[in-house]
């Protein structure tokens, strides 16, 4: 279909989601159950439900790697899941204001430099313009307005791979990632770099790589929800699925 219609089909996911927001406007209905919401995001039931399950997880923390802390903020389930899933795939942009409450409180003994730049995991520019949307982009900004932090696009990405990481195993995903990120001029400030899902820390790792070629102080991520690859639940600190853990 799209070397039948060329670049004119990259617009068809924007021409879906116009008549999708026609019929059904944004606030309009919940973006998790698509019930009627009452004037938000999400309705009274479901907004309730992503401020309280996994908060005991809320800001929970773990090392991808030596000096790679990791910061999670709920399990990639429920609500949460379903607001990541309208970011990403719908361009539901409403998700990404609502994903940000979950940044709030910060813990107190959680503090990021001053001089501290939030930056994104960038999608590759085909992919980009498929779903007329960079999510990686509107979670860190998201991110940044909370924390009253700068955020700047630090990264580039290269035009290579063809799979998605979704689709592969752990293995894969490091293969997958190799040489696709780098940094974009010179970086001499910590970085605090904000994701989606964090599930093998495939990505960060190779995104803090990049950062720190660029010069990079000191690398911290910061992942909306947390997801391991069998469909369980991952977390740190003895949690269930710890024995998961890379």
């Amino acid at each position: 279909m799209e070397k039948l219609y060329g670049r004119w089909f990259s617009f068809l996911p924007g021409v879906k989601r116009f008549l999708l927001e026609t019929v059904f406007p944004e606030k309009a209905v919940c973006r998790a159950c698509g019930k009627i919401s009452g004037g938000g995001v999400l309705c009274r039931e479901c907004e309730s439900r992503l401020m309280a399950d996994g908060t005991v997880f809320a800001w929970d923390r773990e090392e991808l790697e030596p000096g790679l802390d990791a910061y999670s903020l709920r399990p990639h389930a429920g609500v949460a899941r379903q607001l990541v899933l309208r970011l990403k795939h719908n361009a539901e942009k409403c998700a990404a204001e609502e994903l940000g409450k979950l940044l709030e409180p910060v813990p107190e003994h959680i503090r990021f430099e001053p001089e501290t730049v939030v930056t994104w995991v960038p999608m590759p520019e085909s992919r980009r313009m498929e779903r007329c949307i960079d999510h990686g982009k509107e979670l860190a900004e998201t991110a940044a307005k909370v924390l009253g932090l700068p955020c700047r696009k630090l990264l580039g990405r290269a035009e290579t791979r063809e799979k998605t990481q979704a689709s592969l195993n752990r293995v894969e995903r490091e293969r997958n990632l190799e040489k696709a990120f780098y940094p974009e001029g010179e970086i001499r400030f910590p970085v605090l770099l904000v994701d989606d899902v964090l599930t093998t820390g495939t990505t960060a790792r190779r995104c803090a790589e990049a950062l720190r070629a660029g010069g990079a102080e000191k690398v911290t991520v910061l992942a909306y929800t947390r997801a391991m690859m069998d469909g369980g639940l991952l977390f740190s600190g003895g949690g269930p699925g710890e024995k998961g853990r890379k």
